[in-house]
């Protein structure tokens, strides 16, 4: 029986995660490594994460979903505004799950039924909702607080179980269901899927929705976090999305490189970075955006030369048969 060949697109994560915690146990004295430090990654990643595992359905299909951010903010601050209009806190985490859902699944109606650009559809909705979420907070609402009553997801062991519990159902789904395989095909020849059979319209739906969802989701932890609303709500969160998934090896064409655990390691890695500057004394945000662009342009350069060398390999073996 022969064994299966791990291809090295497998290992590149693995090996970029090792390196920066590496480089950056040694540049901090190892205060990298320490508990609570772990400890502060984990926390700092736990959003960026559900975002991510939304985010990845679309990317899968070769998409691109820029209304994380500005749905994020959104969904924020119906949630508040409902929960403090009606005075029942709990109503605020429908209403962030409901809002997600809708703008998810009109982002990808749109997109699909038109046969929009992912890219326009995102970037219109992120400037349309912006301006509308500034607005409301400039006139009737101002900062919504979080209602007292939901403090308690504040708890680190509380979300640290939550977002364990939304990472294995997103792998599940993903890795182990048709939706998960139909939204790959699409991702890696979207006329060769349909002609199997599969609409690439319906799944696009499904995965903004998903995606929406997620984003909704991530509200949530976001106004535990903060503890409120704010005009700055969400802003660049589709990018730290988008980074932390193809700083794990996703291709922007999406297809067979979408990958869960991937998107794990990404999140990881981005905040790793944030993180390890600081402790080594460069907190400067222009340093950490520049590391992390040419990190991401290394990461991707490898990822593309190995994956195009893979299927070089596989044509030559089939030419030989």
């Amino acid at each position: 029986m022969k064994r299966k060949k791990i291809e090295i697109n497998t290992i590149i994560p693995f090996l970029s995660l090792a390196i920066l915690m590496i480089l950056f146990t040694i540049t901090s004295g190892g205060k990298m490594m320490s508990p609570f430090n772990i400890q502060v990654i984990l926390d700092q990643t736990m959003i960026v994460i559900i975002g991510g595992i939304g985010a990845l359905f679309v990317i899968a299909l070769g998409s691109v979903d820029l209304t994380i951010g500005v749905n994020l903010a959104m969904s924020a601050l119906l949630g508040s505004i409902v929960a403090d209009l009606t005075g029942i806190g709990v109503l605020l985490i429908p209403t962030c799950l409901i809002s997600g859902i809708v703008i998810g699944f009109l982002a990808g109606t749109v997109s699909s039924r038109f046969k929009m650009p992912s890219f326009m559809v995102g970037l219109a909705t992120l400037i349309g909702l912006r301006g509308i979420v500034n607005y409301i907070m400039q006139t009737g609402f101002r900062v919504q607080y979080l209602p007292s009553n939901l403090k308690w997801m504040g708890d680190f062991w509380v979300k640290l179980v939550i977002v364990a519990a939304l990472f294995a159902i997103g792998l599940y789904v993903f890795e182990y269901t048709r939706l998960g395989q139909y939204c790959k095909a699409v991702g890696e020849n979207e006329n060769a899927a349909i002609f199997t059979g599969i609409s690439a319209k319906k799944i696009r739906v499904l995965a903004f929705t998903i995606s929406g969802l997620l984003a909704g989701i991530a509200a949530i932890f976001t106004l535990v976090k903060t503890g409120g609303t704010s005009t700055t709500m969400g802003v660049f969160f589709e990018m730290q999305v988008l980074m932390a998934v193809y700083l794990g090896g996703v291709l922007v064409t999406g297809g067979a490189s979408a990958r869960m655990y991937k998107m794990l390691i990404g999140s990881l890695s981005i905040t790793i970075i944030d993180n390890g500057l600081v402790l080594a004394g460069y907190s400067s945000s222009e340093i950490s955006e520049a590391v992390k662009g040419v990190f991401l342009m290394l990461i991707l350069f490898f990822t593309i030369y190995f994956s195009d060398e893979a299927r070089v390999s596989r044509m030559k073996k089939l030419d030989t048969k």
